[in-house]
């Protein structure tokens, strides 16, 4: 039974190579006759090979438009390196994502102009991006927000912070929280129009770190279960809140949770 060229193969007939006419030609020829039609993987590789170099250069280069806001890099190893970036100690995932926040994320949502492009740990394979509104952005300066099905959410505020160059400028880390509690999961439950006190839970511990000679405020707190980090430089205030919506996300990710809020950094 003598083979039928597919068009594939009229077209790399008329080409110039006569060897890699002949490899397609005797691919084509062992096709079995209950072979769907259509291009083979090995026409397909002989396309490939047919193709100039700056057209596969092109293809590589092409960014995937879903995450073009998103400038991302991955870590095998949960600590941080020794450039003063963000490291975390907890998280189990074995391979995480670094966010890093950049110029091309200047959205309306939030006041971009003038702010460091902090950065955090996560895990790329279970976290994703969600959509900020334009209220949330502009009421309480969310700035971005990933979220889990199965460990819960998380979101980063950016807001002015006026005369004030350090939390120790404002006081312990019970009084700093006083100034922005109400930022802490107010646009989760109640649609972005705050909650009286806020939502952030009862204070179960606090801790003061300092990376890079900026000061971070940690916080943990209970019902929900609320860990945040909050940082202030020139002026501005950098929240990361990291929450499990129940007992049964954080019991999947609170190692995730506190890798996530730990990792976050400002630089000065």
């Amino acid at each position: 039974m003598h083979a039928v060229a597919s068009p594939t193969t009229k077209a790399l007939a008329r080409s110039p190579r006569p060897r890699a006419r002949r490899r397609v030609v005797a691919a084509t020829a062992r096709r079995g006759a209950d072979e769907p039609a259509g291009v083979r993987r090995r026409d397909a590789l002989a396309v490939a090979v047919a193709l100039p170099i700056s057209a596969i250069s092109t293809i590589a280069s092409s960014p995937d438009a879903s995450n073009a806001a998103y400038e991302t890099s991955t870590s095998s190893s949960p600590g941080g390196g020794g450039d003063g970036g963000p490291s975390s100690s907890a998280a189990t995932a074995s391979e995480l994502s670094v966010y890093r926040r950049s110029f091309r994320e200047r959205f309306e949502t939030s006041i971009s102009s003038g702010t460091h492009d902090y950065s955090f740990k996560y895990p790329k394979e279970s976290w994703k991006p969600d959509i900020v509104s334009l209220n949330d952005g502009k009421l309480y300066g969310v700035d971005l927000r990933f979220s889990s099905p199965t460990e819960g959410k998380l979101c980063t505020h950016v807001l002015p912070f006026v005369d004030k160059d350090s939390l120790k400028d404002v006081g312990s880390p019970e009084v700093a929280l006083d100034r922005f509690v109400e930022l802490i999961g107010a646009f989760w439950d109640e649609n972005g129009f705050g909650v009286p006190g806020g939502a952030a839970g009862t204070v179960k511990s606090t801790k003061t770190v300092v990376k890079d000679g900026v000061m971070y405020y940690e916080y943990e707190l209970t019902k929900p279960h609320n860990l945040i980090s909050a940082a202030v430089t020139d002026g501005q205030l950098y929240v990361i809140n990291a929450s499990a919506g129940n007992e049964r996300q954080w019991a999947s990710g609170e190692a995730n949770l506190r890798g996530i809020v730990g990792s976050f950094y400002v630089p000065p």
